[in-house]
């Protein structure tokens, strides 16, 4: 076997498909480091189905697949192929070339695959095991390989030898014989526990089979006397049956004659009627006229309470309309108060503006006399002369006067610039304060219309949702009844079908048939009951006329009837009738029953009121076709009547009109008990479970809609309660606000008026003081005119008027600025008073409209009023001619009592007839209950033989003596026996066979389990002692070899392997003895590096010496070499490449001249493997 090639394709640094040629002898891969070279040594071991990730140097499972680069993309999956020449069959296959693949993705998904064959990952491993280069085997040292050889476990170690020696196949059949035997064991255990089981089963088993059989005979014998006793209770029913026809006959002879007699009666009866009738058509149209008047009185006292009401609406409204009057008045004279409150502030700004006026033109005159005595002093200033003493002590005197009273003018000046700064502020704050109170009035208005209305929401909401909860509880409660009717339907259900499934009221005899385990059971159809389907309105009708019929089994043939009463005798289990399908013949309508289908009240025949399977058409026929079914009992007694008594008919409700003339009716028994019956309720209550069902799945949606919406309102009515009390806290709150700023209103109104009164007394104040002022300004003036024409007198005196004049000027500066300040306030108070009449005006017309509107209302309110009383007199009339009416009806009412008496005569008459006839009816009726009763109790003991497994002759034959005392003595004491017994399993002699077989099945299998378990342990022994004798053969050989080679390679020294446990050949470790040339024998730690390397080549050599391998991988383990020993391994690999393929990845030159071919891997893209491959040996050729 050799390998020919390796494919890669996105494994690791190899993104490309890459093809690796292998011919025979040496291969030497080179390359620079990290150039990819150690990916090809990962690659044959991932694709020989290495496992752990971290032995390709990896960390996960996808670092083998090509990650991508700067310039590529990542791949989704990585795949490996080795190709083998396979001519020599050395693997275990008929292909003779054999190709390895493996595929791996990123999802996680791995496939295997031999020559493109799905397989799996131990298929590869089976076709390489003892081949040399399997799982466990040295044909592949990677990096790092020698230092895990070296530095493993001798147990570890063993692994490499075993698969040298080629005893791995021998390992895989002893683990799997292993694993059979355990196996065995398992199984082996399982049968001895059931066996045990059936052991104890088997004690109690032939206990019960014993008491069944005692059983048996017991219960033949009751079924004897207890025949006998219904035997004679039937002849007792019979002979009171023939007693109460006889009374019956007597009865209807005697209604006969009491009918002719009310005929009679009645026919007067109907003359004396049909005169009241007349009369009634007189009566009907007078009941009619006052019945009119009546109506008519009842419209007009309707129409009486609507003018009423309308009156009363209308005084509402006008009791309404004074409010808003007087609302509006008040609003009036609102107005008229701040009007005239305006007008006075006006007056007073004018009385202010007035004075200032004066005193600006005052100020004007003295500014400019002052202009004029500085021009003057200024001329004269050369000319005057200084007063005497007598003026300057005058002049002193004004002087300091005027100075006063600048300084009295000054202060008047501050303290009234004082007072109009407090009154602007006030004034101010007075209008910010009413427009806050009217925003906060409207504000409020809003507020209390949304608090309203929240509250209207409110109540809506909470109604809301208490109708919503009471939709909710009524559909739980609902639902719970449903749920309730559902569960007791269901219950039914399973009651009625454990009854079919026990074949409740079959009878013994029956039920011994349908349960038989016999061949002749699957040619049994079943009961007649069971084989239709009847209308639930019909079930009555047909099990009625099926009596004990409907117990009847059919079968596929008569001989397999006869099958299952020859069992039934054997088995003693009673008798029942059988109906086989291929002897049962049809009995067709006849000509009465033709003819009779026609008649009035007849439904059809009971056959064709079921559905059946065709192939029981003769069943139904023979049992049905000859019985008529009516709608009623009148009818179908007028049927039977009409046709002698010649026909079978049954009526809906379960009476039975007998061929012959007999009747059975009465009561019928509960529907459940009989088999047609329990089938027509077991199906009718199946339907109404589905309807109750999905009205209930409608229900549970309707519940889930109603919770939602109840929620929905809860929500609502949680979030408009919540605006609703945020509201009404806010209304709460702008109430105090809105009483607060009256109150502010009121508060800055009188500080206004107090301020005012300040400005104006304080200008009468300040013009006071300037009169005086300018009085003694002109007196100064004069006296300073009169002054001698000094000139430094004059000098003084012109620089006084100049300081004056120009004080004057400034003083009236500020007058100008005063007046215009109350210019601007009395336009400002003007407009407020026009405002204020725009509103007032406003209001008087509203008030008028009002008071047109008021009129208005008072008009209709007269017109209603007059139709009230209009409506009284009309209804008074109306009154009185319904009062008329009502007595011509009294007096027509006496003139008809003659006929009424007469009438009541013959009804007295006919009362008395028809008592008498329905006592006779009672007796009629009493005597067909009694016949139905007895015919009913002689059904039942029919009945009860039938259930008893007899028929009327099987119970005269096996009748017993004795009287009646004594045969229900006897029928106690055999109950008592029968109870005794305790519980009887029915089925006890057939599962004591069962289990009897059962116990010798599985003794029989023990036995074959136990001689398998010793031929396993043969067999395993057996490769034990083969795989002993193989390994110590060749662990002997590769001992040998190990130590020839490996004094080649180190020049001299020893090397051993030894066995840790030489009496445990199987199981034991392996030991390496390794002593260098010229150094003792050492640990294999304690190695250099070069020394670790050469012991692993010298191994690797002698296991392939003793088995040589197809083909050998060794990743740079000449590293550590020098180049001396590297130039002994290059020869010793090429020794060797006659018998096996070496592939060598290596840096040493040496390894590199051993090699017939090249291979050289490049990485020329960054991250992107190449391949370079050069045949040395053609190249040498060439060359020589």
């Amino acid at each position: 076997m050799q390998l020919l090639k390796m494919e890669l394709r996105g494994f690791k640094s190899f993104a490309d498909k890459t093809v690796l040629t292998f011919d025979k002898g040496v291969t030497a891969i080179v390359g620079p480091n990290g150039s990819g070279k150690s990916n090809i040594s990962d690659a044959v071991r991932w694709v020989m189905g290495e496992q752990n990730v971290r032995q390709l140097r990896g960390q996960r499972a996808e670092d083998i697949i090509f990650s991508g680069t700067a310039a590529r993309r990542p791949q989704g999956a990585a795949e490996v192929s080795l190709f083998f020449d396979n001519s020599d069959k050395t693997l275990d296959t008929e292909y003779r070339e054999v190709v390895i693949t493996r595929r791996y993705f990123r999802s996680g998904d791995s496939e295997f695959y031999i020559n493109k064959r799905p397989c799996r990952l131990k298929d590869i491993h089976h076709l390489f095991a003892d081949t040399g280069i399997g799982q466990d085997s040295m044909a592949v040292i990677g990096q790092n390989r020698v230092d895990r050889i070296l530095n493993s476990k001798p147990e570890e170690r063993r692994v490499i030898f075993e698969e040298v020696a080629g005893i791995s196949r021998f390992k895989g059949r002893k683990e799997e014989g292993l694993k059979k035997i355990k196996e065995t064991e398992h199984n082996l255990a399982r049968i001895q526990d059931m066996t045990s089981l059936l052991e104890e089963r088997l004690g109690p088993i032939t206990e019960q089979a014993e008491k069944l059989k005692l059983f048996r005979l017991l219960d033949g014998e009751r079924q004897a006397y207890e025949g006998t006793l219904t035997l004679q209770e039937m002849r007792n029913f019979e002979r009171l049956l023939a007693k109460a026809e006889l009374m019956k006959q007597q009865a209807v002879s005697e209604s006969g004659r009491l009918n002719e007699a009310i005929a009679g009666a009645d026919e007067k009866r109907q003359g004396i009627l049909a005169s009241i009738e007349e009369e009634e058509s007189l009566f009907r149209a007078l009941n009619e006229t006052a019945a009119t008047a009546k109506s008519e009185a009842e419209g007009l006292k309707t129409r009486q309470e609507a003018y009423i009401l309308r009156a009363a609406e209308l005084e509402q409204a006008l009791a309404a309309m004074s409010g808003e009057e007087k609302s509006i008045a008040a609003k009036e004279l609102e107005i008229d108060e701040k009007i005239t409150a305006l007008r006075e502030t006006l007056e007073e700004c004018n009385s202010v503006k007035n004075a200032a006026d004066r005193s600006l033109k005052l100020t004007e005159r003295l500014y400019n006399e002052a202009a004029l005595k500085a021009g003057a002093a200024e001329a004269a200033s050369k000319e005057t002369a200084a007063a005497d003493r007598s003026r300057r002590e005058e002049e002193y005197a004004l002087t300091r006067d005027i100075e006063e009273l600048n300084r009295r003018l000054e202060d008047t000046r501050e303290r009234y610039k004082e007072a109009a700064d407090a009154a602007e502020r006030a004034t101010e704050l007075l209008r910010e304060s009413r427009a806050a109170e009217e925003k906060t009035a409207a504000e409020l208005g809003r507020s209390q219309n949304e608090r309203e209305r929240l509250q209207s929401s409110c109540n809506e909401c909470r109604i809301e949702a208490e109708t919503a909860a009471d939709r909710l509880e009524k559909c739980e409660e609902k639902g719970r009844n449903t749920s309730s009717q559902l569960d007791g339907l269901k219950q039914r259900i399973r009651v009625l079908e454990g009854m079919e499934q026990e074949h409740e009221g079959f009878g013994r005899a029956v039920k011994t048939v349908l349960t038989a385990n016999e061949p002749w059971r699957s040619r049994i159809c079943g009961v007649v009951g069971e084989a239709c389907r009847v209308p639930d309105v019909y079930a009555t009708a047909v099990d009625t006329a099926l009596g004990g019929a409907s117990r009847f089994i059919i079968a596929e043939s008569e001989e397999a009837a006869k099958q299952a009463v020859a069992y039934l005798k054997r088995e003693k289990a009673g008798r029942t009738t059988f109906l086989p399908l291929d002897t049962v013949r049809p009995r067709p309508c006849g000509g009465d029953e033709e003819r009779a289908l026609h008649e009035t009240g007849i439904i059809g025949t009971a056959k064709s009121l079921i559905e059946y399977d065709h192939k029981y058409e003769n069943v139904f026929s023979y049992l049905l076709e000859r019985t008529l079914v009516a709608a009623t009992v009148d009818g179908a007694s007028a049927v039977a009547r009409k046709y002698g008594g010649r026909l079978r008919i049954v009526c809906v409700d379960g009476t039975l009109f007998n061929a012959g003339g007999s009747l059975t009716g009465g009561s019928v028994q509960n529907k459940e008990s009989s088999i047609v019956g329990r089938r027509s309720v077991l199906c009718a209550l199946r339907k109404e479970a589905a309807a109750v069902e999905k009205r209930l799945s409608g229900l549970v949606a309707v519940h889930r809609k109603l919770s939602e919406a109840r929620s929905e309102s809860v929500r609502n009515l949680n979030e408009t309660e919540r605006h609703f009390n945020e509201t009404a806290n806010k209304v709460r709150q702008l109430v105090w606000e809105k009483d607060k700023q009256r109150e502010d209103g009121l508060r800055l109104k009188a500080e206004l008026r107090r301020h005012e009164e300040a400005k104006k007394g304080l200008t009468d104040l300040r013009a006071s003081i300037q009169a005086t002022l300018a009085e003694k300004k002109e007196r100064l003036a004069a006296l300073s005119l009169r002054t001698d024409n000094k000139p430094g007198s004059t000098e003084a005196a012109y620089k006084k008027y100049a300081a004056e004049a120009e004080q004057y000027r400034q003083a009236l500066t500020e007058r100008q600025i005063e007046a215009a300040r109350l210019e601007e306030q009395v336009r400002h108070l003007s407009e407020q008073i026009e405002q204020q009449n725009r509103w007032r005006d406003e209001h008087r017309s509203e008030a008028a409209a009002l008071t047109k509107r008021r009129h208005d209302t008072r008009d209709r309110l007269d017109k209603a009023r007059q139709a009230v009383e209009k409506t009284r007199r009309q209804l008074a009339l109306k009154e009185a001619e319904t009062r008329e009416k009502e007595a011509e009806k009294e007096a027509f009412y006496t003139s008809r009592e003659g006929n009424f008496r007469a009438n009541q005569e013959l009804e007295d008459e006919l009362r008395r007839l028809r008592d008498e006839a329905e006592r006779r009816t009672r007796q009629c009726n009493a005597a067909d209950i009694q016949i139905e009763k007895y015919n009913g109790e002689i059904m039942r003991s029919e009945e009860k033989l039938a259930a008893q497994g007899l028929t009327r002759q099987e119970a005269m034959e096996r009748r017993r003596d004795g009287s009646l005392r004594e045969l229900q003595d006897k029928v106690s004491s055999l109950k008592s026996e029968i109870a005794g017994l305790g519980p009887i399993n029915p089925n006890a002699d057939e599962e004591h066979r069962e289990v009897a077989e059962k116990a010798e099945l599985y003794k029989k299998q023990s036995e074959d389990l136990l001689e398998s378990r010793a031929k396993l342990t043969a067999v395993v022994a057996e490769i034990d002692k083969a795989m002993a004798a193989q390994f110590g053969t060749a662990f002997a050989e590769i001992g040998g070899h190990f130590q020839r080679i490996f004094s080649r390679l180190f020049g001299g020294g020893t090397a051993e392997i030894a066995l840790t446990d030489v009496h445990n050949i199987l199981e034991c470790g392996v030991e390496f003895l390794i002593q260098p040339p010229g150094k003792k024998r050492q640990s294999l730690t304690l190695l250099s590096g070069g020394e670790r390397a050469l012991t692993v080549i010298a191994l690797l050599l002698a296991f392939l010496a003793y088995h040589p391998a197809p083909f050998c991988l060794v990743d740079e383990v000449d590293a550590a070499l020098d180049e001396a020993n590297v130039d002994r391994m290059a020869k010793y690999l090429k020794n060797y490449s006659g018998d096996t393929q070496f592939i060598v990845i290596t840096h040493r030159r040496k390894s590199m001249e051993a090699a017939n071919t090249l291979q050289g891997v490049t990485m020329e893209e960054k991250g992107v493997s190449k391949l370079l491959t050069v045949q040395v040996d053609e190249l040498m050729e060439k060359g020589m």
